[in-house]
């Protein structure tokens, strides 16, 4: 909402610059100056606008007013819990549940935020590469025989720990913009929108003003709707990885690890000692197989959740600031978008 000090100093300039550019009006009347009197005239047409601004930001920026039921009634049927101080804007709370917080409803489902999916799944792939390591740090020796175990595992090893570091790199992504959604929530109608006023009323700093004002439009409304857009999508590719994918693998990974340690009490003949071992062996490399490939349709999905929709996400908030602008009369352009 209007922060009351940056509406009270934006309402004060403005009547200085009323009274600025109606003495230049009436000086150049006076004298005959006419160059004076299209100077204060242009003055006098700006603070009008500048007070329709002030005005209409006011009053769409009230608690429970008019932006706020706009985008409430933009977000219904998506719906998310977030801290007090989001509450204001829906979409705001609404992209906080998609991304970091405890989840968030589309339609009638409910679904996780990519941060709680990413974190779940961290945490037992970290286990099961605890076991898969210690396993693999095992040399079995059979008379004149040694079985390393490494040269089987480290592959599966190596393969667990590219997933981890890539849903870690998801995991920040997810926390880094939920973190500028929680900046954007505090500042962009309480710092960023009364400074743009203020700055409008000047001559000098117009264009500045201008580019802050729909700047700050365009993050408070058009870049927290777009994560209503993304969760629209992407529950059309919604998709979760199994635990009995990750706990098969685990199971017989430890399954292995039980039975090698129970070599010493064992009586079994060599041969069938090692046709165990090659069975374990086998199974591991069958559940590792499956679990690769789900992890790894799982692995697109939380990308393009968490970065390419995002992505398109800014794309389209740039634009939306850039043709605002231009309403307001900032130059100020983004020459990398003049193709769209």
């Amino acid at each position: 909402m209007l922060s009351g000090y940056g509406l009270f100093i934006a309402v004060s300039l403005l009547a200085i610059m009323i009274s600025a550019g109606a003495i230049a009006f009436a000086i150049g009347i006076a004298t005959g100056n006419r160059r004076l009197q299209e100077a204060g005239k242009e003055e006098l047409n700006q603070c009008l606008i500048n007070g329709l601004l002030i005005s209409g930001f006011a009053v769409l920026f009230l608690p429970s007013g008019i932006m706020q039921s706009v985008i409430g009634s933009l977000t219904s049927g998506a719906s998310s819990s977030c801290p007090a101080y989001m509450l204001a804007n829906p979409a705001i709370c609404f992209a906080q549940g998609y991304l970091s917080g405890s989840g968030y409803t589309f339609g009638s489902a409910h679904y996780q935020s990519v941060l709680s999916q990413s974190s779940e799944l961290i945490l037992g792939l970290l286990s099961l590469n605890t076991v898969l390591g210690l396993l693999a740090s095992l040399k079995i020796t059979i008379l004149i025989a040694t079985i390393d175990l490494s040269s089987v595992l480290y592959p599966v090893i190596s393969q667990v720990q590219f997933f981890i570091k890539a849903l870690s790199t998801i995991s920040i992504g997810a926390l880094v913009q939920s973190s500028i959604l929680s900046a954007i929530s505090v500042c962009a109608t309480t710092a960023i929108l009364p400074i743009g006023l203020i700055l409008r009323t000047f001559y000098p700093t117009r264009q500045l003003g201008g580019f802050l004002i729909a700047t700050s439009i365009g993050l408070y409304v058009v870049f927290p709707l777009t994560y209503v857009l993304d969760a629209s999508i992407i529950s059309s590719y919604q998709q979760g990885i199994s635990n009995s994918s990750l706990s098969s693998l685990s199971s017989s990974a430890s399954g292995l690890d039980s039975y090698v340690s129970g070599i010493s009490a064992r009586t079994n003949s060599t041969t069938a000692f090692l046709s165990g071992i090659s069975s374990y062996l086998s199974q591991i490399s069958a559940d590792a197989s499956s679990l690769i490939s789900a992890l790894s349709n799982y692995l697109s999905y939380l990308i393009l959740a968490t970065f390419i929709l995002p992505a398109f996400s800014i794309v389209l908030t740039s634009i939306s600031v850039k043709e605002l602008s231009a309403i307001l009369g900032s130059e100020i352009t983004f020459n990398m978008f003049d193709v769209i």
